[in-house]
């Protein structure tokens, strides 16, 4: 909390004066009666309330009659917040005024919790007297101020933990006397001799005794255990309290989660936007008022006088115009494109003899590659098959001149007709043999047959071998000839053979190409080079029949658009005209009325100066117009949002989400040490479930206790019982009356010191690592006021004593009185700003450093600057000096303000 302005209606000798201060430091300068400590007290009558009746010289009510009281301005989370007080009952009447909304004194008192005006005086105020304070400090002040801080709702807990203390001080103390039960115990040990004397000579007793003593420990430990779950119900009851609050945190903690954060800085530019277009139209409604007051005074022709009447529709159709224009232009060029398109594809059908609409299906790459491979393939086997019927030509020739040359040496014994018969067959198996391998397919068979000649030729040659031995010698000549034939015909069977193959091929091929082309749309007979040949037109025809379909759907869009153009001016009917022709002369049409009327706009003008200003004005007002609903959609846009319903939407959704992040952090703050042990829950019912676990429990060893109790009291009767005479039963009773009352007192004391136990423990985990930092804080701050002098702070339970450079160790008692009062500075801000983040208030530092040499006055007004940005710091001295040292818009003379004084002493 940080306090932005003061205003005192009525308090000592101020009244009617504002004061503004600086949130991070301010320092106000006064001599003697100027106001200092008036001012401190207003500060803190405001927050924690003004002296009653019964302090009646620690009030300031004004002796000039004005209302006693004021207000303070402060910065509070990021929001401003008026805390009013004015003269009531119970120092004074609170009013806060928080985001509009007014609240009374406990909603004070939740703002500056866990503060009270104890520990601000302690910790926030300062002045020459409380310095003295540090030769009486112990550690254990420091420790029970962390506590008060360490958790909401602990000066609560530390008041009630004291009453505790003060009643259990009653009952028992470790070196007391007079105490019930310190005088019970000391009496209880001689009554046990006499019980014992009495009871000689009784072994049943004894053994009775004996049982008597085991069945009341049992008992005791029990009572421990029920103590125990007391102590743990009374915690998960405390959670079970808390439980609700914690359900809030938690929704609140999803709803955050799954908000989105939103600029409200967008919501205030479209504001500002909304504010000035209204003041747009309505300066363009009195210009257009005074244009029509303008026209009524001049001769106007009826034409102009339904364009004034017409203005804002006509003035953007004339706007689009010269666009108009542009598509007519557009319009034809694509027009003529289309022709042109239509006419190659029109050339292109008739070249090929083609129905436009019956086109043969392009083909793909796949079909195309096959085809082109057919192709070469039916190429090179026409090739070969030329090739081989020449040279079967040629073989024929060789035939007859070798059959000639045979016949002419043949001798009267020829060889028999299976000698060459055997050869020839040899000869075409290896031929068919050969050409069978090459062959694809089925037509491999063919090797088989081959093969089955060439056997049967072996067969037959080796007969006609054997037929032959004996042949002489002047057959040879003869049977060369007859061999050179054989090789001739059996080439001729070869080339026979591979034309019958080529053939085959060349069959193969036409009939796949036949299928093919069946499959694509195409005339089998087509010869495929002329397939091929028209697939670039093919391609071209599709190219040029989706373009045409792109023009004409294009052709049609302009049409349409400017079809509607035309008919924007049906309403102009009776001064543009009939808009029915092409588009050229509904151009021409448009284009002579805006002549018209720009002419006659012209000469309105030329004639009358208010006309042309006023016009002027709605034009540019006009423009404005336009301009900030571009920039209200940018914005909206900006946001990705269409409509302001959207962004007073969002704008709602973001304040809800800020109240909600708000409240979730004063829900944790409200929770504090309680948020761990209720995150570590599942649910509520999980915590009723162990609550109810633990009143069973309490339930079951109650019960066990009462049994015990009646055993006990049984085994005593058998005891009486067992003594005959009169002395050892009024002992033994003595004894069981002492021991009841040493139980329960004992009992009664035991559970006000667990409770105190228990709070204190509770409070210390919500504190347990602030006060080596706090000490850690002060020893650099103790170095600093000192020049280094001094390096260390030490505390023990009773005695704080700190460490030289020179490694000397001073009590605090020992140091001087400007030393003495630095430490205590130095603790005091160190503490200041260690709580800061659970309790942030100003530091009020009234002429505190008299006893201070020039260098340490520095050194703590530099120290006092450095705090600032944990706490406002405002300091309030008599020193001049200080206006050299600090900035001077954070120095203030009191003196210089131009307050009106009443006759009030000042303190």
């Amino acid at each position: 909390m940080r306090i932005k302005t003061v205003t005192i209606l009525g308090f000592g000798k101020w009244h009617d004066q504002t004061i503004d201060l600086n949130t991070d430091y301010q320092v106000l300068y006064g001599q003697n009666e100027a106001g200092k400590t008036t001012l401190t007290a207003f500060i803190k009558g405001v927050l924690f309330g003004f002296a009653t009746a019964k302090q009646r010289y620690e009030q300031y009510v004004p002796k000039n009659g004005a209302q006693y009281g004021g207000e303070l301005l402060v910065s509070y989370h990021d929001r401003d917040i008026v805390i009013r007080r004015l003269s009531g009952k119970f120092g004074g009447d609170v009013t806060v005024i928080d985001q509009g909304q007014e609240f009374g004194a406990d909603y004070l008192a939740d703002l500056l919790a866990p503060a009270d005006e104890a520990l601000f005086t302690q910790i926030f105020e300062t002045n020459q007297q409380d310095l003295n304070q540090i030769f009486n400090l112990k550690q254990a002040d420091f420790l029970q101020h962390l506590l008060t801080i360490g958790a909401v709702g602990s000066h609560e807990w530390l008041d009630f933990a004291k009453e505790l203390d003060k009643d259990s001080q009653k009952i028992f103390k470790p070196s007391g006397r007079k105490w019930p039960l310190n005088v019970a115990l000391k009496n209880y040990p001689e009554l046990v001799q006499s019980v014992n004397e009495a009871s000689r000579g009784y072994q049943e007793y004894e053994t009775n005794a004996r049982l008597l003593q085991s069945t009341v420990a049992t008992m005791t430990e029990h009572q421990k255990q029920v103590a125990e779950l007391k102590q743990r119900q009374a915690q998960l009851q405390h959670l079970l309290d808390r439980w609700p609050s914690y359900a809030e945190w938690q929704a609140l903690q999803t709803k955050l989660e799954k908000a989105t954060p939103f600029d409200l800085t967008i919501d205030e530019q479209y504001q500002a936007l909304v504010v000035e277009r209204e003041r747009n139209a309505k300066a363009l409604a009195e210009a257009k008022s005074e244009v029509a007051t303008v026209q009524e005074t001049l001769d106007q022709t009826g034409e102009f006088r339904f364009y004034q009447a017409n203005q804002e529709t006509l003035v953007p159709l004339f706007e689009q115009l010269n666009e108009q224009q542009k598509q007519i232009q557009l319009l034809g060029l694509r027009q003529n494109q289309s022709a042109q398109l239509a006419s190659e594809k029109a050339q292109l059908a008739a070249q090929y003899q083609w129905q436009t609409d019956q086109l043969p299906n392009p083909l793909t790459d796949e079909q195309r590659a096959q085809l082109e491979q057919a192709e070469a393939e039916m190429n090179g086997a026409t090739t070969t098959s030329q090739v081989l019927t020449k040279q079967l030509a040629d073989l024929e020739a060789q035939l007859a001149t070798q059959n000639a040359a045979v016949s002419q040496v043949e001798p009267q014994e020829t060889p028999t007709a299976d000698g060459r018969a055997s050869q020839l067959s040899m000869l075409i198996g290896v031929v068919i043999f050969m050409i069978g391998l090459f062959l694809p397919g089925a037509l491999k068979v063919i090797a088989v047959v081959g093969l089955a000649a060439l056997g049967y030729g072996g067969y037959m040659m080796w007969q006609n071998k054997q037929s032959d031995h004996d042949q002489p010698v002047q057959k040879q000549a003869w049977q060369q000839a007859l061999a050179k034939l054989d090789v001739l015909q059996a080439e001729k069977q070869t080339k026979t053979a591979a034309l019958q193959a080529q053939q085959a091929i060349l069959q193969t091929m036409h009939e796949q190409s036949a299928v093919l082309l069946a499959q694509t749309g195409y005339e089998t007979a087509m010869p495929i080079s002329q397939v091929l040949a028209m697939q670039h037109a093919l391609s071209r025809m599709t190219q040029l029949t989706m373009a045409l379909k792109q023009q004409q759907a294009e052709n049609q869009a302009i049409e349409a658009a400017l079809n509607m153009y035309w008919d924007a001016f049906a309403f102009a009917r009776d001064w543009v005209g009939a808009l029915q022709g092409s588009h050229e002369e509904n151009l021409s049409q448009v284009s002579q009325f805006k002549a018209r009327i720009t002419q006659l706009t012209q000469d309105l003008a030329q004639s009358n100066e208010s006309y042309r200003y006023y016009q002027q004005q709605v034009t540019r007002l006009t423009d404005a117009i336009k301009e900030q609903d571009a920039a209200q959609t940018a914005l909206l846009a900006k946001a990705n949002l269409t409509i302001a319903a959207e962004l007073a939407s969002c704008v709602a959704n973001e304040q809800q989400r800020r109240a909600n992040e708000q409240r979730q952090a004063d829900l944790k703050r409200e929770l504090a040490t309680d948020l761990p042990a209720l995150q570590a829950i599942a649910s509520q019912e999980q915590l009723k479930q162990q609550a109810a676990q633990i009143t069973e429990q309490v339930a079951s060893l109650t019960s066990q206790l009462q049994e015990q109790q009646q055993a006990v009291a049984q085994l005593r009767v058998t005891q009486a019982q067992l003594v005959d005479n009169d002395s050892y039963q009024q002992q033994r009773q003595r004894q069981l009356q002492e021991q009841a009352k040493i139980t329960d007192l004992a009992q009664e004391w035991l559970a006000k010191q667990l409770a105190i136990d228990w709070i204190q423990a509770t409070l210390k985990a919500a504190s347990q690592e602030r006060f080596p930092r706090l000490l850690e804080k002060a020893t650099q701050y103790f170095a600093i006021l000192t020049q280094n002098r001094y390096i260390k702070i030490n505390f023990d339970d009773t005695l704080m004593t700190v460490l030289r450079a020179d490694q000397v160790l001073f009590e605090v008692g020992e140091l001087s009185q400007g030393t003495a009062e630095q430490l205590y500075i130095a603790l005091r801000f160190a503490f200041a700003e260690e709580v800061a983040d659970v309790v942030s208030l100003p530091l009020l530092v009234d002429d505190g450093f008299v006893n201070f040499d020039d260098q340490r006055q520095i050194a703590v007004w530099t120290l006092l600057q450095r705090l600032s940005a944990a706490n406002q710091v405002i300091y309030l001295t008599a020193n001049p000096r200080t206006q050299a040292h600090f900035e001077a818009d954070h120095w203030l003379n009191l003196e210089e303000v131009g307050l009106t004084h009443d006759s009030k002493e000042i303190i």
